[in-house]
């Protein structure tokens, strides 16, 4: 199972936020994590998509009544479905199986029980799909076919999840507050919890005295086979079941640029900064937001200043890492139908999933399906070489 996660807040990113340009740096390996020497070059270096791409399919979105999409904030894929998650119009999960078909609709927004007051993050594990709410701190599962089986209760506010195996979630906090878990003064980043006997085991410990709404958040965390990356960090974690943390990969972005991010961190600490203030620190700083894998590659997205970068480590030549860069353009040039842009939203198996608004698109690049402005979003599936 994964994830695509677009929010609103979020699309900021994705307008830009795909880059292009070339280096093979040196990576070292470090016991069980490797380390990236990451270029963070200033200029525009293009990256063909041709160069890892082997066919890109289309597949729209069957558009009707009780299936109309306002906005795309995550999308989950699996063997059989597409889900689809809207939280301005539908409020709900839309179930689309692999053809664009659509099925059902999964929950409701309401006080009753069974309800929810606001969608934060959306995962499946095997048949079941579960909603977390963050307002109201509470994990909503339903089966399939949306029928709703249970809800259960928690005590840490988290932006983002991942359901493990059949006993373990892990929660993301996103530098909140979450004082329960409070030791020696640091709130845990991360949370383990085992749903079956109540057990928990945090990690990824920050300062309470840290500003964190000055910290631009991480939004799409465990998009891809529960990894994820955090604001302030230059490590890419997996959670793994049984509570396990694994560090992947450490990326080196230079001395100046780690100094730059150990003083914002100094900063937060003593000094009340405003969000548009953070924003304006963090632009110093390389930010990086995203971590997507396949067995062909990893897609690892950041930015520094006005420019947006994507990353490419090959796992088919020792994970080589090449580096595309454009300022404030996408500059994976599209070198195979001049219609999908490549934004790495998700990954499933060997494949990248994105999607393209349908007024983008002609009926006749759709294999002649009739295709309307106002219909529903259309998934792009890239398959890797």
């Amino acid at each position: 199972m994964v994830k695509i996660k677009t929010m609103r807040l979020k699309e900021i990113f994705i307008a830009f936020l795909v880059l292009t340009g070339c280096s093979a740096p040196n990576q070292k390996s470090n016991q069980d994590f490797r380390v990236i020497d990451v270029p963070l070059k200033g200029d525009d270096h293009q990256i063909m998509m041709s160069s890892f791409v082997n066919s890109i399919s289309y597949i729209p979105l069957e558009t009707k009544d009780e299936c109309l999409i306002g906005c795309i904030d995550e999308i989950i894929v699996t063997d059989d479905f597409y889900y689809i998650v809207d939280e301005t119009k539908a409020c709900s999960v839309l179930c689309f199986d692999i053809s664009g078909k659509f099925i059902c609709k999964l929950g409701s927004r309401g006080p009753a029980s069974g309800e929810y007051m606001q969608i934060t993050d959306v995962n499946v594990y095997k048949d079941k799909v579960y909603l977390w709410d963050c307002s109201l701190q509470k994990l909503f599962i339903f089966d399939h076919d949306g029928h709703f089986l249970e809800e259960k209760k928690f005590d840490y506010m988290a932006e983002s999840f991942a359901v493990l195996d059949d006993s373990w979630i892990v929660f993301y906090g996103d530098y909140k507050a979450n004082k329960k878990y409070e030791r020696s003064n640091l709130y845990p980043n991360l949370l383990f919890v085992n749903v079956d006997n109540g057990e928990t085991k945090s990690d990824l410990f920050f300062d309470s005295r840290m500003c964190y709404s000055s910290i631009i958040s991480s939004p799409f965390n465990f998009v891809s086979n529960a990894n994820f990356v955090t604001p302030l960090s230059d490590t890419i974690y997996q959670a793994l079941p049984s509570a396990v943390l694994k560090k992947r990969y450490v990326l080196q972005f230079g001395e100046q640029y780690q100094k730059a991010q150990r003083d914002y961190i100094e900063k937060l600490k003593t000094e009340t900064v405003d969000v548009y203030q953070g924003i304006e620190f963090m632009k110093k700083i390389p930010y990086v937001y995203t971590f997507l894998d396949t067995p062909s590659y990893a897609f690892l997205k950041y930015n520094w200043e006005d420019y947006y970068y994507l990353g490419i480590i090959n796992h088919k030549e020792s994970d080589a890492y090449i580096e595309a860069s454009g300022y404030k353009k996408m500059n994976i040039v599209n070198d195979m139908d001049d219609i999908a842009v490549f934004v790495p939203l998700a990954t499933y198996k060997n494949t990248v999933y994105s999607y393209r608004s349908p007024e983008r698109i002609t009926s006749d690049e759709i294999s002649g399906r009739h295709i309307e402005p106002d219909d529903n979003p259309i998934i792009v599936k890239m398959e890797l070489k």
